[in-house]
Formats: structure tokens, C-alpha cells, sequence
């Protein structure tokens, strides 16, 4: 412990100092930023031209910065990783039911093929597993397979759970991971199905039971067909069977028991093709030699280069953004720009003694975190040798909030139950810059820092936040916080200058729960809460305003409470609500379907309003 409280003691921003001014160093990320998301880079949409320049100016940066290539032949690690699936011929599914004629379903109208999809011939008879799920836990024992012989079979399953956002649902929390499409596909390929065969639940019938398409996959390609089928053609099965679909899900509801079984005279046979392009990228890399004993060990600083470019896969926009520049300023100019800030610092510092320092410009994350992927699997040194990883992604945006009657910026720092020093760790280096600083323990997370994490690496993750302007052409460079960005340039700077020195390597932690942000109120973030349906607008925190309701949702708990756009929520269920924070943990105290007042200011009047939360679910 006194080791570790003098090592403290050393990052107060004794590692921090450097030879430019702060406002050159103003300047010069100033440039990086607005150049990376300018009209020359594009968007840096993989593939693109724009990103063959923004990789060109890092690589230049790194050069520049007296940074060693990682590679033999320079700065790039080429990689690939499969493309957008494409549907194409022939796609054919023929169902046999007991005691019946079988039948050719339609395409795009009886079934649909996921992404996730292997490719090729199949023929097997099928079998009911309920919602594809086996859960054991202290609080929920609920096996679909329990008994149940699948192996070489299709399964059938729905998707969600039982008493999918009902107020009583066990299935919450870290248990909804099992629920999704990725996790029931790997389920049942460990119980050696010969395919997949995914059905909207109650909930999703209830709205219009879409078949989903390809870019639902799901994650990497499966060894099986997975496909959708309509709710009437599984009715149709379970009929065959002497029963019925919906007294099937109503009685696991009310017991929470399993009922699945074999479909005795039911099979599928067809053939499934789809088309992969795959994509080229390139992560770029510099190293910066350590010296003395911890030499031969390595910390990895990185953050994600590539953005949507024109593409409207992964837009937020809507129709409105179709063809427009996604700049990508804040996602990921800014964690960039960071990147190549620290790799200036840490090059100017003349006989540094430590840990070697790879700094890594990753590409594909946008698309799944394949640049991550593929350097961890193929480092430019040992991946065991690598100690820690710093992921800068999103750091342009730092709101300014109150904290004990005093502004300050607000940072997350995601990662901090990696390891058991690195919640000490950034509260000592946050003590010299003063944010208000958030911290999550999860070393897992949608960003680079998870690929590391996953090989056991203690992880740090730095960021700000999520605003509107997310994933929409609006995110712009003059919309950065530039000096923030500075600041967090210190923050990471010691952070990565203090464990570049530690005599011991952090340890490794399993962390529990899953990532989330904590400043996201958008349904997507907000699937473990009851949802108002609403967007809240004033991420920069107006002061004791309320929250700005941006835009409603239709269909949602709002509308049908008389909420309109532009109200701001001043009051949910007696709770005051200032600011996003306030709105956060009043909503997280309320029980879905269940009705509460919130009280709104519609111009310069006071309206209280009966709304009903909708559950949480997929």
C-alpha cells in the first residue's frame, strides 16, 4: 500500500509535462480534429478514399512524433473481415408437416434468412424449444433444452423471454444477454443443432410480426442456417401437434416452466446463399521503445479512425441523412485526435524509461470491432507481454455540469473493476484536473478496449458521452470541446505514463454486469429501464430547466400521456429532475405498466401529466 500511495504521489503530473504551450497544443489538436472530420476525409467510411487519407495523416503523425513502424513494411497492418451479407440465389425452404403435403414457403413474406446464416443445403426434422434459453442462476433455473434431443435437428425458438416486458419478468438485468439473437445461436450450436429457426414472440406479434433481413446477424457467421419464420407458420407446426401456440407462451408465462418438444412429422428442407463481400481495412501502428527492466513489456494506447462515411448502415439520421457525410468529429476524430496528441508527448520525452508504448489507429470498429480483433490476435509484440490498454472513442464532448456549486467537465472512465488499482488510480490523476468524473467498472464495453479485455488485459475506456448528434451528419469538429480535449490529453497522459512505470503489471479482474452509459438516455441505452418514450434534447445541461423532451416517440408511453416536443419534464413520480442525471435515476426507480405523474413546463406553464412506462426488452 505505500508503494502504491507514492506511486500515486508520481502521477501528479510529474509525467505530464511537455515542451508546447497549452495553446499550442490547443492548436495543433484543433487541426487533427478538423481535418479527420473534414470534407477531404469524408467520413472515413471504410473502404473509402477519406479513410485512406485520415490512415495517411496518422501514419505521417506517428512518423513525425519519432514513432518506430510496428510492421516491417511501415505504419499499416492490413486486415479483412466479411461485408455487408447480401441475399442471394437460389434461397429455398420447404416445410413437411405431419400428415400433410410439404410445401414451399415464400421468401420475404413466410421466412427470411439472417446474416448470421451459414450458406448451402440442409434437411433435418425440427423440434420446439420454446425461447431458446437455458438460464441457472440463484434466483432463475429455466432450461429450454432440459430433456429435449437436438442434435442434428432444427430448433424452433422465440425470441425474447417468458413475460417479456411484463412488470414481473425474472428475466432482467445481465440475464437479458441470453436473450439475445447472437447468444441463442451459440446455445444451440453447443447442443449440436443442425440449424436455427428464430419466431417473433407475443410482444413482437403483436407489431405486425416483421421478419427481420440481413444486417440483423447477430454476430459472426454460424455453422448452421438461421432463418425467421412467420408466428402462422409455427402455428401451423405446433397445430400438427394437437396444440396451441398461444397457450403454449401463456403457460410458460404463468409458471415459468419449459415446454418444449420434439415436432413428431415436421422438417425443413432447403438451401440458403448468401452473398459476402469481403472488406479491406488497415490499422495503423507506431511503437515507441521502453528501456530498464520493464522494457519488454508493453501498453497499448488506441482509439478508432473509422466512421460511417456516407453509408446509412449504422446512421442515426433517418431518411434526412440518406447520402449526407457522417464527419464522425466526435465519433472517432476526437479519441484520434488523442491518440495522436499522446504519441507527440510520449515522443518528446527523451531517455523515457519504462514499458514499451504501441499506440494503434484501429479501422472496422464501427462495423465490429474487427481492427481490435484482429491486432490483438496479431500484435506487433506478444500479446501476453501487453500489461494495459487505454481506449480513447467519443472524448470531443464533454458537458459542462455543476458539482458542489462549481462547473466542471464531465468524463467516464469505463473499466475501473479490470484491475483493483485503477479506481484509486483515476480518482489520484482526476485530483490535478478537477472533471466530474464518472465512473463504470465493466472492462467490456462497444469499443476497441473490449478486444483486449477479452484476452485478459485490464482495460481503461475514456470517454464522454453520447448527444444527439451521434451517428448523424450534425457531428461536426466546431461542435467539439476542444479544450476538454486537451484536458483529458493531461488525464490519459498520466494515466498511461503512471502504468508505463509500475513495477508490478496491473492485475487482472473479472468484472460483473455489463457496459452501459451512464449519460445515454436513448431507448437503445435504456433497455434495462422503464421507457418514457421520449428523446431527451439538452445534453449540455441548462441549468434547473428540467429535460429538454426533443422529440416523442410514437406509439410510446409519452404521446399517449399528452407530452409534446419542446415540453421540458420538470418532476417524474415526486422526484425533481434538473438535468439528464435526475431524469436517469428517477425513470430507474419506476416499475414498467405501472402509472405515475410527471409534472412538465410547457412554455411558461406547469402541466402534470398521467403517463404508464413501457417495460424494458429486445
Amino acid at each position: 500500500m505505500k508503494r502504491l500511495l507514492a506511486a500515486f504521489a508520481v502521477v501528479a503530473f510529474g509525467s505530464a509535462s511537455h515542451a508546447a504551450s497549452p495553446e499550442a497544443v490547443l492548436e495543433r489538436m484543433k487541426k487533427d480534429i478538423f481535418y479527420l472530420a473534414g470534407e477531404e476525409c469524408a467520413g472515413r467510411g471504410v473502404g473509402t478514399p477519406g479513410i485512406d487519407k485520415a490512415a495517411d495523416h496518422i501514419a505521417a503523425s506517428f512518423k513525425a512524433s519519432g514513432l518506430e513502424p510496428g510492421f516491417k513494411d511501415g505504419y499499416f497492418q492490413p486486415f479483412s473481415f466479411p461485408g455487408r451479407s447480401r441475399l442471394g440465389t437460389p434461397n429455398k425452404v420447404v416445410l413437411a408437416l405431419k400428415d400433410k403435403d410439404a410445401a414451399e414457403l415464400k421468401v420475404s413474406e413466410e421466412f427470411s434468412v439472417l446474416g448470421t446464416s451459414a450458406n448451402g443445403d440442409f434437411k433435418a426434422d425440427l423440434v420446439f424449444a420454446g425461447y431458446g434459453l437455458s438460464i441457472a442462476t440463484d434466483k432463475v433455473k429455466y432450461d429450454d433444452y432440459a430433456g429435449l434431443d437436438v442434435k442434428g435437428k432444427i430448433v424452433v425458438v422465440l425470441r425474447k423471454t417468458p413475460k417479456a416486458e411484463q412488470k414481473d419478468n425474472p428475466f432482467v438485468g445481465p440475464l437479458e444477454d441470453a436473450a439475445a439473437l447472437v447468444a441463442k445461436i451459440e446455445l444451440a450450436a453447443k447442443k449440436e443443432a443442425a440449424g436455427l429457426v428464430f419466431v417473433n414472440d407475443q410482444t413482437y406479434g403483436k407489431q405486425g410480426d416483421a421478419l427481420m433481413d440481413l444486417r440483423r446477424s447477430g454476430g459472426a457467421t454460424a455453422k448452421f442456417p438461421v432463418l425467421q419464420i412467420k408466428r402462422a407458420v409455427l402455428e401451423k407446426m405446433i397445430a400438427s401437434q394437437g396444440k396451441k401456440l398461444d397457450e403454449i407462451e401463456k403457460a410458460i408465462d404463468k409458471d415459468i416452466k419449459p415446454m418444449s418438444m420434439a415436432l413428431a412429422g415436421c422438417s425443413l428442407d432447403g438451401t440458403v446463399t448468401i452473398n459476402r463481400e469481403p472488406i479491406h481495412a488497415k490499422n495503423v501502428v507506431g511503437v515507441l521503445p521502453g528501456s530498464g527492466p520493464l522494457a519488454d513489456e508493453t501498453i497499448v494506447i488506441g482509439a478508432h479512425y473509422d466512421h460511417l462515411g456516407t453509408s446509412s448502415q449504422g446512421s442515426l439520421g433517418g431518411a434526412a441523412a440518406a447520402g449526407k457525410v457522417h464527419y464522425g468529429a466526435d465519433d472517432n476524430a476526437s479519441g484520434t485526435t488523442g491518440l495522436l496528441e499522446l504519441a507527440r508527448r510520449f515522443g518528446d520525452m527523451k531517455n523515457r524509461y519504462g514499458r514499451r508504448i504501441v499506440f494503434v489507429a484501429f479501422s472496422g470498429e464501427e462495423m465490429g470491432l474487427h481492427g481490435s480483433k484482429h491486432y490483438a490476435d496479431h500484435p506487433v509484440t506478444p500479446i501476453e507481454k501487453t500489461v494495459f490498454m487505454l481506449n480513447m472513442d467519443m472524448i470531443g464532448r464533454a458537458a459542462t455540469v455543476e458539482e458542489m456549486g462549481k462547473k466542471k467537465l464531465r468524463v467516464i472512465a469505463s473499466g475501473v473493476g479490470s484491475s483493483d488499482s485503477f479506481s484509486k488510480l483515476v480518482d489520484a490523476v482526476n485530483a490535478k484536473v478537477d472533471f466530474k468524473l464518472m465512473k463504470t467498472e465493466p472492462g467490456t464495453g462497444p469499443s476497441d478496449h473490449q478486444s483486449f479485455y477479452l484476452k485478459k488485459i485490464p482495460v481503461l475506456f475514456v470517454h464522454t458521452g453520447t448527444h444527439k448528434d451521434y451517428h448523424r451528419p450534425t457531428d461536426t469538429p466546431d461542435k467539439a470541446e476542444i479544450v476538454g480535449m486537451t484536458k483529458i490529453a493531461d488525464f490519459c497522459e498520466a494515466i498511461a505514463a503512471h502504468i508505463a512505470v509500475l513495477p508490478e503489471r496491473p492485475n487482472y479482474l473479472v468484472t460483473k454486469g455489463r457496459w452501459s452509459d451512464p449519460t445515454d438516455t436513448s431507448p437503445r441505452q435504456m433497455m434495462n429501464m422503464p421507457r418514457l418514450g421520449l428523446m431527451p434534447g439538452n445534453y449540455e445541461y441548462e441549468a434547473d430547466k428540467g429535460v429538454l423532451v426533443e422529440d416523442v416517440i410514437p406509439g410510446g408511453a409519452a404521446e399517449a400521456g399528452g407530452v409534446k416536443a419542446g415540453d421540458f419534464v420538470i418532476d417524474i413520480a415526486g422526484k425533481p429532475v434538473k438535468n439528464i442525471d435526475d431524469y436517469m435515476a428517477a425513470l430507474a426507480a419506476q416499475k414498467p405498466n405501472v402509472e405515475i405523474e410527471i409534472t412538465v413546463m410547457r412554455k411558461a406553464e406547469k402541466k402534470k401529466l398521467k403517463v404508464t412506462p413501457k417495460g424494458a426488452g429486445r
